[in-house]
């Protein structure tokens, strides 16, 4: 019969499938290991404090990150959930108190009233996802029941070369996964392996470009590069939602969005192979497409132009896309707007193909995800109540930081999705949404009343840095008015 003959041609190579996880099997360090970067040296981030016996962040590392511990030996009854990025989950430029780990912490309160529930915000500023994951790896070892991920838009801000690393193909990625899960590929891996090339030692903290004086100018379009850092990227996620995943924990994804609308890009620069007249046609159409006294049809033709020369050109991509967004051209809008994101020389935003490395981890995983582009996509151009696929520019404060109301909107979203997987369902929960929602309300008007102006005042102050380190000009004064 053939489905005899099937299983006895694979016999053998399950024999030695079962002989490999019994007599050779896969160290731990093995799928510890980041194979782009050596993160060894890179220190834990909480610190015991003996006398208090509460685990809590040192001050020394106050620069990245803010407040937040938890005890060391947790009482029964306590839920500890960790929530886990870059500065959007710290709730910058303000600070977790009204980021969206408070807000989901204050909804389970409301719904859990005789359970102790522990949020710990562990957002780092300029944070990466290769960052993340050390950081995952530690808060793991401290009885969490639940995970929350929002990662990915820090992937382009420190330097690290991938040599060879960048011929990670589809099929090469495909085999690397499929080692984590098949013996014998991981043993053949090991034996054929050639000797790999030093990788970076990244530093104890991060080390952003842009945190220099002309860290801007670090910036050139290569496609190589940024390849591998989504690739990188790819490879690092997985490896967290599987690591989560085995230790049987529930984790929720957040897929990073960000304003398309009021941000252009942070760097443009053309192509090196244009010629001279090709670059005196792109800047005659340049200057048009940005002539504001001008008829909108005349402007969308000079970008059209631009990008007849150099289809690249994410500054034209950028205007073009501003352009339709007014007319109310939605789709074709939305395709420019996130070509000008995508292509940007100085990438401070989560690429396409990060986006689209969340939606599949998280597919493939089986892993709850917060489409966060989607839930901050509420009004159209015009104002209207209708979604227009592109986030709503009211939701960000930045480039891509969420508003204290995109704050509240995804923490209360979290909460409701938690609930809809029966997080915690062995407690005891209020079932009347009023009640909750009273409840909510009043632990809210609560938090808010003990922060005080100054906080506020510290947001706005920090915004005004973020967007002159955006810009590229960490250490200078501010340009005057009209410069």
């Amino acid at each position: 019969m053939p489905w005899l003959t099937v299983c006895l041609s694979l016999t053998p190579f399950l024999l030695i499938e079962l002989g490999l996880r019994w007599f050779a099997p896969q160290p731990v360090s093995e799928t510890k290991v980041d194979p782009y970067v050596d993160l060894q040296q890179l220190q834990p981030l909480f610190e015991l404090e003996p006398k208090a016996g509460v685990w809590q962040i040192p001050d020394h590392r106050m620069n990245f990150f803010r407040p937040a511990s938890f005890v060391a030996n947790k009482t029964e009854g306590t839920k500890r959930i960790f929530v886990l990025g870059g500065s959007t989950v710290q709730g910058r430029p303000f600070s977790t108190e009204t980021a969206f780990s408070t807000w989901l912490q204050l909804r389970l309160q409301a719904e859990f009233p005789k359970t102790k529930v522990e949020v710990v915000n562990v957002g780092g500023i300029s944070y990466a996802s290769y960052r993340v994951s050390k950081l995952l790896s530690e808060v793991m070892e401290h009885q969490p029941d639940a995970f929350v991920l929002y990662t990915g838009h820090n992937e382009f801000l420190e330097d690290r070369e991938y040599g060879e690393l960048l011929e990670a193909s589809v099929i090469r990625t495909w085999l690397s996964n499929l080692s984590g899960k098949v013996r014998m590929v991981s043993w053949l891996q090991e034996k054929l392996r050639r000797p790999a090339k030093p990788i970076v030692k990244m530093p104890q903290e991060v080390d952003a470009r842009l945190d220099h004086l002309g860290g801007l100018e670090k910036y050139h379009r290569d496609a190589s590069w940024r390849l591998g850092v989504e690739n990188h990227f790819d490879q690092t996620l997985r490896n967290m939602v599987q690591r989560v995943k085995a230790a049987n924990v529930p984790l929720w994804l957040c897929m990073p969005t960000c304003d398309l609308i009021n941000t252009p890009p942070f760097k443009l620069e053309l192509a090196n192979d244009l010629s001279a007249q090709e670059r005196d046609e792109w800047k005659t159409a340049w200057q048009t497409a940005n002539d504001h006294g001008l008829p909108s049809s005349q402007r969308l033709a000079a970008c059209n132009r631009c990008l007849a020369i150099d289809a690249l050109d994410s500054g034209a991509h950028y205007v073009a896309g501003r352009l339709l967004y007014e007319q109310a051209d939605r789709e074709n809008a939305r395709g420019h707007l996130i070509a000008a994101r995508d292509l940007d020389v100085c990438p401070l935003r989560a690429t396409t193909a990060i986006e689209q490395s969340v939606i599949r981890i998280a597919a493939e995983e089986d892993i709850p995800l917060i489409l966060t582009p989607t839930l901050f996509d509420l009004r159209d151009a015009n104002g209207n109540r209708t979604p227009d696929g592109i986030a709503d520019p009211e939701f960000f404060v930045d480039h891509l930081h969420p508003s204290l109301t995109g704050h509240q909107v995804l923490g209360k979203t979290l909460a409701e999705n938690m609930r809809q997987h029966d997080l915690f369902v062995d407690l005891e929960r209020l079932q009347n949404s009023e009640e909750i929602e009273q409840r909510f309300q009043a632990l809210a008007e609560k938090h808010l009343a003990g922060l005080s102006e100054a906080y506020y005042a510290r947001g706005k102050q920090r915004l005004e840095g973020l967007r002159r380190w955006a810009a590229g000009r960490v250490g200078q004064p501010p340009k005057s008015p009209g410069n």
